[in-house]
């Protein structure tokens, strides 16, 4: 088992030809760098038995090699995604269930009547650039930049990321990298994962308006990036209200809000992916990941 902690980024395509220059600004030093084409398969039941346990099933083409992983329930602190992975080899692009270690399964799971109700539900297929990188701690990062898209049946979604995941070393390393790459890029910080794209995809469930939940500063940072995702697809006012209400709220307990610059509608794409604003998400993240 492999516990992954990453954070995600969001870019355009006009930004990606700036990406690898940086690494030399950041003053890492890059181990590795590779590029690759994966093609991935996701895997569900008819009543979503994954998705119930908050669980992800995929098979991975990868230089002509198969492989399965299952990612478990893991924590979410803001940006900061940490759960346990599973990664095996398998024969084909079909999951072999009962090669993953029986006590990873809920109680009185059925394995060969789950495997036989598996379907695919979506895939994403992009081309993956690698860097692996050392820190002036000895801390590494792999940063992997995806260009690709997610396809369920005739339903398609662009895919432009870039993943930190840390490899060796402490988490406040791979925030700290963070900073330093948003005050030199215009990059959004993330908090959908593929595979949650995919569903939506897949069950044709659009981001809509939904009430801010405002009773813990996690509940602020998951209503805010999520109306942030859901303006800039819709411009609708009512979520810019909302996004101004969790601004004001956040300002109360992070001085890295307090200090914000006023927020036009007409520009928010610039101020999403402003140095301010994703530096005041990383530190906020980052505090809940350490309390």
């Amino acid at each position: 088992m492999a516990m992954e902690a990453e954070l995600k980024f969001l870019l355009t395509q006009s930004t990606v030809p700036a990406l690898e220059p940086v690494w030399q600004q950041l003053a890492v030093t890059v181990q590795k760098h590779e590029s690759v084409q994966l093609l991935n398969a996701y895997y569900e039941t008819d009543d979503l038995w994954f998705r119930r346990f908050d669980a992800g099933l995929r098979t991975r083409l990868k230089k002509g090699q198969f492989e399965q992983t299952i990612k478990l329930a893991g924590q979410q602190h803001g940006g900061l995604h940490f759960r346990p992975e599973y990664n095996l080899p398998c024969a084909s692009v079909w999951p072999e269930l009962n090669a993953f270690p029986a006590e990873i399964w809920p109680q009185q799971t059925d394995l060969a009547q789950l495997q036989s109700q598996l379907k695919q539900l979506f895939r994403t297929d992009f081309i993956r650039q690698s860097w692996l990188l050392t820190l002036a701690d000895g801390s590494t990062v792999e940063a992997v930049l995806d260009q690709g898209e997610v396809v369920s049946g005739e339903q398609k979604e662009a895919i432009f990321e870039l993943e930190l995941e840390l490899q060796q070393g402490e988490v406040k390393a791979l925030f700290e990298l963070s900073r330093q790459l948003v005050q030199l890029l215009p990059l959004r910080l993330g908090w959908q994962s593929k595979a949650e794209r995919g569903y939506r995809l897949a069950q044709q469930q659009p981001l809509v308006f939904t009430a801010p939940d405002n009773s813990s500063t996690a509940a602020l940072l998951k209503s805010l990036q999520y109306h942030e995702s859901y303006f800039l697809r819709s411009q609708d006012s009512e979520s810019w209200q909302v996004i101004a209400q969790c601004l004001k709220a956040l300002s109360v307990v992070s001085a890295d809000f307090a200090a914000l610059p006023p927020r036009d509608a007409k520009q928010a794409l610039s101020f999403f992916s402003s140095a301010a604003y994703n530096c005041a998400l990383l530190n906020c993240s980052e505090s809940l990941f350490s309390a």
